[in-house]
């Protein structure tokens, strides 16, 4: 059995930019808006007309490919950036997308509070 799961690097207009892991290998931004540091990233810079994703996708282990669960992300995450290098981990495919936050304006940000 093998795992498939991505790393994206998000880079806001501003020039702001963070990765994460992720499960699978997103294509769009409802792919992400599940993972808690994508919510931080897009609520921090609430301002940007534009995120670009860049998405690499990785394959864990041989046989059958399954999507990477939540707690095989998180196990991922914790072992850092060297354990994309490790033997058993290969690259399967690179692609990007870019997100179009909605407008929000300070009128929108009242009605809601109200």
């Amino acid at each position: 059995m093998s795992v498939m799961f991505s790393k994206v690097t998000l880079t806001a207009d501003n020039g702001n930019t963070v990765s994460l892991l992720c499960s699978g290998c997103p294509h769009d931004n409802y792919d992400l808006e599940d993972w808690t540091i994508y919510q931080k990233f897009m609520s921090d810079n609430l301002g940007c007309e534009s995120v670009k994703a860049k998405v690499e996708t990785f394959i864990y282990g041989e046989g059958e490919v399954f999507k990477a669960n939540e707690y095989e992300v998180a196990a991922f995450t914790g072992r850092g950036e060297k354990f994309l290098h490790h033997p058993d981990v290969r690259l399967q495919s690179m692609s990007s997308f870019t997100i179009y936050p909605p407008v929000v304006s300070f009128q929108n940000v009242m009605d809601k509070l109200i």
